[in-house]
């Protein structure tokens, strides 16, 4: 992969600047994930996908935002 992903930042105003979807295998390298587990979130709806090729595409900042939400306990 020659173009390297961030991560959107906390305070990154959504909207404010056009994002790249990704496929999944990008997304889930980029964020340490294995395959699998983000597939199982978008196709039991959880995550967004978007099919504009026939090929499911997501956004990172919307994949991020789903693991964030689904933390439990630690310091915030």
């Amino acid at each position: 992969m020659d173009t390297m992903f961030q991560v959107p930042g906390r305070y990154s105003a959504p909207g404010t600047t056009a994002e790249r979807l990704l496929t999944l295998h990008q997304a889930a390298e980029a964020l340490g994930l294995h395959y699998w587990q983000l597939q199982r979130a978008v196709k039991r709806g959880s995550i967004p996908a978007y099919v504009p090729f026939g090929r499911k595409l997501v956004r990172l900042s919307e994949v991020v935002a789903y693991v964030d939400s689904c933390r439990q306990g630690g310091v915030e």
